[in-house]
Formats: C-alpha cells, structure tokens, sequence
C-alpha cells in the first residue's frame, strides 16, 4: 500500500465539497500496479477515518491497485479541485458543489455514470438528483449520503437554561434562543466568515417559506416565468436569517468555520445548524438532541434535505473502469453501512438500514416522516450562489437589507439567463 494522507492548503476560502482526486495528475500506474486517486476534505477525524478504512478495504480486495488519499481543508477545497481540474492534473473520482457541475461536463470533467454497476442500487431520488441538469438520461454525478438536515443542540444547555420542551415553531426557536442568552449561553454557532456556512439557516428557510406555494420556484426562476423578487418566500426567508443575528455568535464575521464548530464542541454554543456534526459531537462528550428547523409557525411538509457527499468520475485520465469498480466497492451493504454508520448520515441506495448507527437516529426519522426533502431551494448556479452569500454575509454584517439582496440575485438571474442565450 503507498498513500499519503495530509491537509493541504490553497490561498482562497471556498464553497463547501466534498471530493476524491489525484494526487499525482495524470499519472496512472507505479511500480506495484495501478493507481486511482482520492481527495477528501478532511481534519483527521471520524469522517476521514471512515473513508481511510474503505481504502484499506478495496486495496486488499484488489492486489496491485493503489489509491493515493490527500484530504484537503474544507474552506480551501474547491479552489484545489478547481485548479486541479483545469490544470490537467485532476483526480479520476472527485466529490464537487452541485452548483459546478453544468461547469465540469461542459469541459469534460464528469464522466457518464448512468451505465455504471452501482447506478441501479440507487433509490429513486438519488437517482433523480444524479441527472440534475443532464440532457436525456444521462448523470454526471452519484449521491452517496443523505440527510434531512436539522439543529443539533446540546441537551445539557437546554436544560441549564430551562428549555423543556423541543421547539417546533419559528415562534418556540426564537424564545428559546431568548431562554439561552439569558442565561448567558450563546444559542447558535455561526460563521460568516466562510461565506458557505450562512447558506445553513437560509436554506431552511427557503424549503419552508418557498415551496408550499412555489413548488416549481427554481425551474421557474431559470426558465424566466418568475423572479426572486415577485416570489415573497425567498425575501422571507432573508428577514428570518437577519432576525436570528442577536443570537449568533459574537463576532460571526470574524468566525471561521472551524472556530464555529469548536465553540459547539467545546459546549460553549447551544445549537449546531447542521447535521453532519453529529459524529464529532459524539466523540467530544457532547449528548446531542435532533430537532428539525422550524422556520413557520405552522406544519409545512417541505424541509431542507441534502445530499451530503457527491461523486463524479474524471474521464481525462482513462481510468473511468476502475473507478467505477471503486464507487460499486463502496456502496456494497456491509461495507456501505459501517461507513454511514461512522459519518452519522443516511444511504442513497435501497435495501440499507442505518436506524441503529445512532440512538439520535430513529427521532431523526420521526422527525422527518411525511416530509418533502427540498436539496436544492435556488437555482444551482456558482454566479447566483455567490450572489446570494455574499448578500447573506452583508446583511449578517448590517451592510445591506433584504430588498438590496433581492435585487442583486435578480440581476445575477438576468446575467446567467443572457450568457446562456
């Protein structure tokens, strides 16, 4: 076996991704053998851990096949796989933002994954989301985890502030932030710093205040039937992110990601607005409790749910097989259910029962029984996507209001709607 593991850095903060990619370009055998590439945003922790035992595995499976793991620094990671990319040393497999994918088949980054093994074993949505953007049947993409995203919060600071019940209205969320900043706990870790994190909040709320009455909003919105400004969820949805300012935390524009879920560990903040945080959690000594992120009053159907990780294939290194054969290794049962078992996330293949990776699991389940997961509430476009961050981040900071954001994806639509003319 011959890999290096490590973090790597690159000089701009990014979107998040998640990605396997080359370490060596184009580069496709050594002395043993055969070598695929893997790129994984990573810290070392459980989640890397996971994917390091599913190496190991499909090495000793396949004699004379070497994959090469760098794990690189979240904030940094689509700058590395961008240049990658571009540069012509990309990476056979890679995770990416849903937003770059129209970018990556364009330029032929993305390989056809529809004739693959694997692809059968995905259930229906997860199918459906590989061929997002896809002419005919083709998919560019694999979804490999899953979750209808939520707060964990630390029960132990629930309770220190007197909070009994878990809220399940936007009025119940707000007083019991109030509860918790009286008693001197910080309700909610937030960075704005990374201009990805804010998207957490804003997207919860779009699912929920968008959808019930738009349903086709985002077809619409890039077909030109509708704009940003004459659909009144999205403003909404705005005022509900600059509203919870208060009870961020101290400072979120000089907060990086890092430092952000660091105060949550360290049971400094109460609420964690995503997920994913639930292993970490986990090992910190935190007891956690699951709620979803109730953005309305009333019970609306749709929420936020996200394909946490997504996979494509490079075909610019002739090793498309291999890398198949590497991505139906993954998703076979055992091997598959201890991975997402170790990440805390939900499969994307049918047949697979994860109810028992976590105690937290079967209330997540209940909690999102009879719900509509929304993965994508605006127009996956990076122009559009930075737009709207951006307009997040200044509207955290007070530099901006809802309608000057409005206005500003709307001219942003008008840009993308023109080129692709």
């Amino acid at each position: 076996m011959r890999r290096r593991t490590g973090t790597a850095l690159a000089s701009a903060a990014t979107l998040t991704a998640l990605a396997l990619a080359s370490l060596t370009g184009c580069s496709s055998s050594s002395a043993d053998g055969t070598t695929l590439s893997f790129l994984m945003w990573g810290d070392g922790g459980d989640t890397q851990k996971a994917y390091e035992k599913v190496i190991d595995a499909f090495e000793a499976q396949n004699p004379g096949v070497t994959i090469n793991a760098e794990f690189v620094n979240i904030n940094d990671y689509d700058s590395v796989l961008k240049t990658r990319l571009s540069g012509g040393a990309g990476p056979d497999v890679y995770g990416f933002d849903p937003k770059n994918i129209g970018d990556f088949v364009r330029d032929g980054f993305a390989a056809d994954l529809s004739g693959a093994e694997f692809f059968s074993r995905l259930d229906p949505a997860a199918a459906q989301e590989a061929r997002r953007g896809a002419e005919g049947d083709a998919a560019y993409a694999v979804p490999i985890s899953q979750s209808g995203n939520g707060i964990i919060y630390n029960t132990a600071l629930f309770a220190q502030a007197g909070i009994t019940e878990v809220p399940r209205t936007y009025s119940e969320l707000k007083q019991a932030a109030m509860k918790l900043a009286g008693a001197g706990i910080t309700p909610f870790a937030m960075s704005a710093q990374d201009n990805w994190w804010p998207q957490f909040i804003a997207y919860y709320a779009m699912a929920q205040n968008v959808f019930p009455d738009d349903p086709d909003a985002v077809d619409e919105l890039l077909d030109g039937k509708r704009t940003f400004a004459d659909t009144p969820g999205y403003a909404r949805s705005l005022e509900i992110v600059k509203d919870l300012v208060p009870f961020y935390m101290a400072d979120p524009l000089g907060t990086n990601q890092s430092a952000a879920k660091s105060a949550f560990l360290k049971g400094e903040v109460a609420m964690f607005p995503a997920t994913w945080v639930l292993s970490d959690a986990r090992a910190a000594g935190v007891e956690p409790g699951y709620m979803n992120f109730p953005t309305v009053d009333g019970d609306v159907a749709d929420m936020w749910g996200s394909y946490l990780v997504q996979w494509g294939v490079n075909p610019g290194n002739g090793r498309v097989d291999l890398a198949e054969r590497f991505v139906d290794f993954f998703f076979q049962d055992d091997g598959y259910t201890e991975f997402l078992t170790a990440v805390k996330a939900f499969p994307t293949t049918t047949g697979v029962d994860v109810s028992a990776a976590d105690p937290l699991f079967p209330d997540m389940e209940a909690a999102w029984e009879g719900k509509t997961f929304q993965p994508v509430v605006i127009p996956a476009h990076p122009q559009l996507q930075n737009a709207l961050l951006v307009g997040i981040q200044n509207l955290i900071a007070g530099r901006s209001d809802v309608d000057t954001v409005i206005a500003e994806l709307d001219a942003a639509l008008v840009e993308i709607r023109a080129n692709a003319d």
